[in-house]
């Protein structure tokens, strides 16, 4: 099993016994560079950033898919910037909060390391037009040799939707598979030809190619079964929220069922996809509170304990967790601790987990 971490581009990550959310945090304490270097140094898999173009200061018609849809954890509110609940929606960010561009972050990544991988975990494709996309994440592809991993989702903040212009935000998904032929069209061919329902055009092109051949991997950020089809047809990877602090690891065996049919469906081996998922962890000593409560928060505790639920999620088919370190305290010291603490004494042993189910594990 490899792991790969969660930069601070949206704020440093909190949670308590059944929520996990963004903290707010000073621009200067993000440090995205220094973070993917240190992760690069300790063996980490690769970097993600998460992906937002401007938030609104409310947003009650939206819910986090973190939260389920709101079913599992209806009562979880805004959190104000000192943590204060304000009341509000079920959001997962404060008000706010300090971001950073995850495409222009990784082109200085890609300047600044040589081996480690990168990539948006996820980018909201139908926010913007798929030309443009495959134009900057190709150039990250180039500018890295090759090392870019594409994470994409189809979004959950009908707000942002619709302050974009956009008055799609019911046919999300139909525009993510659009979004997604032509960015393989582009990375492939470099001479793009598209007619579909929402975008429309003829002998685009975009070049250079992409460094990795044919493409780069494309991820899809999903947890229904629609999701899950649209993976088995366009995508090397099923990347699924498993942040919160009660997850079970076999929490979307129906989901990974579903990539599974829909490929054999379409006479394509189901070895050709991979499994990973964004986790929350934080690793302590263990005499700690995180260590010792029962029941305990997974992916919380010592080493040992993290290495036994990284078990468990290779037992469900995961091959890269992409880890998110939780840091109370808001701080860049805390998160580059818990990020060494854990490439220390974590990926070595993880290495030796050998992941379940026959899925791909080389992204």
């Amino acid at each position: 099993m490899e792991l790969g971490l969660f930069l601070n581009t949206h704020g440093v990550t909190n949670r308590d016994d059944t929520d996990w959310w963004h903290q707010p945090m000073p621009a200067d304490e993000m440090k995205p560079v220094e973070s993917a270097q240190l992760a690069e140094r300790l063996g980490y898999h690769s970097v993600w950033m998460g992906d937002h173009v401007s938030l609104p200061e409310d947003s009650p018609g939206s819910v986090s898919p973190v939260h389920v849809e709101g079913e599992s954890n209806p009562e979880v509110r805004h959190r104000g910037p000192d943590e204060e609940d304000v009341g509000g929606s079920k959001r997962h960010y404060p008000r706010r909060p300090n971001i950073l561009d995850g495409a222009v972050v990784m082109g200085a990544i890609a300047a600044a390391t040589s081996r480690i991988k990168m990539g948006p975990s996820v980018l909201i494709a139908p926010y913007r037009h798929p030309l443009s996309d495959a134009r900057q994440f190709m150039t990250v592809d180039y500018l890295s040799g090759g090392r870019l991993v594409m994470g994409v989702g189809c979004g959950w903040m009908k707000e942002e939707f619709e302050a974009l212009g956009h008055a799609y935000y019911a046919d999300r998904l139909k525009v993510l598979d659009e979004c997604i032929q032509i960015y393989d069209q582009a990375w492939r061919e470099g001479q793009i030809t598209f007619h579909g329902r929402f975008f429309n055009f003829d002998d685009m092109t975009i070049f250079p190619l992409t460094v990795r051949r044919p493409r780069p991997p494309i991820v899809i950020g999903a947890i229904t079964k629609a999701g899950a089809r649209l993976v088995a047809r366009r995508a090397e990877g099923l990347f699924p929220l498993l942040t919160r602090p009660n997850t079970d690891p076999h929490e979307y065996q129906a989901v990974q069922d579903e990539v599974r049919r829909e490929a054999e469906r379409l006479k394509r081996d189901p070895g050709d996809i991979a499994m990973l998922g964004l986790t929350s962890f934080r690793i302590t000593g263990a005499d700690d509170e995180e260590s010792t409560r029962r029941p305990r928060r997974i992916l919380g505790g010592t080493a040992e304990q993290i290495l036994s639920d990284l078990q468990r999620f290779a037992d469900a088919g995961y091959s890269l967790l992409v880890m998110a370190p939780i840091c109370p305290s808001r701080s860049y010291a805390e998160f580059a601790e818990q990020a060494q603490w854990l490439g220390e004494e974590v990926i070595p042993e993880a290495r030796k987990i050998k992941p379940q189910g026959g899925w791909r594990t080389d992204l």
